[in-house]
């Protein structure tokens, strides 16, 4: 157990220094929704409204900041892409004049 247990920190700590804290916390709710929906079909446990209610609520939570630290970083990459190639625009009209 002690060689399951040092890989597992090792895989902990892997995925959140390559991908952030954010896709380890998804990846960690997701394997638990599965393990709760799979113990749902396969032993016949009943899950209330409020149980698929909360686990929506996770997820649209989880989902919605993913999201946003996405559209965040993508926007930071465009606005620095934008500032290092200044243009430079030359009229031919207004050298003869």
């Amino acid at each position: 157990t002690a060689i399951t247990s040092a890989s597992g920190q090792i895989s902990i700590f892997y995925t959140i220094q390559q991908f952030g804290p954010i896709v380890f916390t998804t990846i960690m709710t997701t394997r638990q929704m599965l393990s709760i929906c799979l113990s749902a079909i396969i032993f016949g446990h009943r899950l209330s409204t409020k149980a698929i209610a909360g686990a929506v609520l996770v997820f649209l939570v989880l989902f919605d900041q993913i999201r946003r630290k996405y559209t965040k970083s993508s926007e930071k990459k465009k606005n620095t892409e934008a500032k290092a190639v200044p243009m430079m625009v030359v009229s031919k009209d207004s050298d003869t004049e």
